[in-house]
């Protein structure tokens, strides 16, 4: 048995350990469920129908979000009954993990033809074409990648899916200036910068939708990414912007007044006001630990110890308390990230030092208003409304990046500044332990400023 088929009979092994079928991540052919057939094996016609309700889940997925998606819409827009529906499928849930089995296979596939990667233009090019590659799955399914982790079992098979991207973009490595223990942590952050850049630049195309060509993205996505495996090589990972700055954006009425009242709008010794804070204060965890699909009013009033009458006085619902929060942490961590060392404070080992204490104070300071924040992102994603709405709060942040980059003097500052927020906000999101601390480092100084 070779060493990669050792590798997957393992992954599988800790697949099913986790409940995980695996027919999710090795692809499975299309089956009717019994009691509809005494033959479970179909033909053309009935994958072709098993594709569609597929498409269609899809369609509905991302009109609606997950989460207020119905099997009626599904079955509506796929052109067929219910009971054709149950045929393939048990529940909408179901449907869900074939499509993230989908994805999986899709982002493997993609992986597994990655070109060697080298410090030249054509080290570029193969990264340029994974990244090109990566983005269109991420297109096509996008609403899977954004309701991943709301699904335990999902996010098992996201993990497990990371884990062998990172090992073969490794591989793929002819050469790094990165120190060997380096080098996996720094491309486990760097994929995830990936895919909260996309989840970004999508948030801001609803607000500005020719502000962020594809192209324009993935070209400075592949410079950071090339920047941080080989070092600045301005004839191979530095690009002109594509296009103008893009237009500030105003934010919404609702949210700018949450924002003008500011972290002390409320006095928790005022009378009447100490229901409100229990509220504020056990929310926050609630929805960090939760997720903001994940948690239901009646969690809400059982960590703050009140009645849903008293909820109610305060909030007209959950997406309102969750709008407060977000605008309340959003100063905190803006403010946490202009706090960071001037460009020309960074070079040489005295910089080095300065960005690592920087990072640390960022991460033990402001772990969990960067978490309310990303709660906040998850509720935008998966709900169509809420995006454009949502778009101002990262264009803020970016704009403040723009300005912090021009000092480096090359690329396309204002899209690297997006990707720029990407990394901090998914760096600030969770625990991070040492080494991650460093590949944060690295991605700043080597993929961000070309130090």
């Amino acid at each position: 048995m070779t060493e990669e088929e050792r590798g997957g009979s393992s992954a599988s092994q800790a697949l099913r350990e986790h409940g995980v079928d695996a027919r999710l991540v090795g692809g499975d052919a299309a089956v009717r469920r019994a009691p509809f057939s005494d033959n479970p094996r179909v033909g053309v016609h009935g994958r072709r129908t098993q594709q569609r309700i597929l498409d269609a889940a899809l369609q509905a997925f991302g009109d609606e979000g997950y989460h207020a998606c119905s099997i009626a819409r599904i079955t509506k827009l796929a052109r067929c009954s219910r009971v054709s529906f149950y045929q393939y499928f048990a529940s909408k849930e179901e449907v869900f993990q074939h499509l993230a089995g989908q994805v999986a296979r899709q982002v493997s596939a993609s992986t597994e033809a990655l070109d060697p990667l080298t410090p030249d233009l054509e080290g570029r090019a193969a990264l340029r074409a994974w990244v090109a590659r990566f983005t269109e799955i991420y297109a096509r399914y996008e609403p899977v990648f954004h309701a991943l982790e709301s699904d335990e079992v999902l996010a098992v098979v996201a993990k497990h899916t990371g884990e062998q991207t990172v090992a073969r973009i490794h591989s793929r490595l002819a050469t790094t200036t990165l120190a060997p223990r380096q080098v996996d942590p720094v491309i486990r952050l760097l994929l995830e910068t990936l895919n909260h850049t996309l989840e970004i630049t999508n948030i801001l195309r609803s607000a500005a939708p020719d502000a962020y060509p594809s192209d324009r993205v993935e070209d400075a996505i592949t410079d950071v990414l090339h920047r941080t495996f080989f070092g600045l090589h301005r004839d191979v990972n530095v690009h002109s912007p594509a296009g103008p700055p893009p237009p500030p954006l105003d934010f919404f009425p609702p949210m700018l007044e949450l924002l003008r009242q500011g972290t002390d709008a409320v006095d928790p010794n005022a009378p009447g006001n100490r229901t409100l804070t229990a509220l504020l204060e056990s929310g926050h965890d609630v929805f960090v630990t939760r997720g903001y699909h994940n948690t239901r009013v009646d969690d809400l009033v059982d960590a703050a110890g009140v009645s849903h009458g008293a909820f109610y006085r305060h909030f007209q619902s959950k997406d309102q308390l969750a709008r407060l929060l977000t605008a309340r942490a959003m100063p905190a961590v803006g403010t946490a990230m202009l706090d960071i060392p001037d460009v020309s404070e960074l070079d040489g080992p005295a910089g080095k030092g300065l960005l690592r204490r920087w990072l640390r104070r960022y991460h033990a300071a402001h772990f969990s208003e960067a978490a309310m924040l990303h709660v906040w992102v998850d509720a935008a994603l998966q709900e169509p409304a809420l995006r454009r709405e949502s778009a101002p709060l990262f264009d803020w942040g970016r704009r403040r990046m723009s300005q912090y980059l021009q000092p480096r003097g090359f690329g396309d500052v204002d899209v690297d500044a997006a990707v720029m927020v990407a990394l901090l906000a998914v760096f600030g999101a969770r625990e991070r332990p040492a080494a991650e601390v460093e590949a944060a480092a690295i991605v700043i100084e080597q993929g961000i400023l070309g130090h």
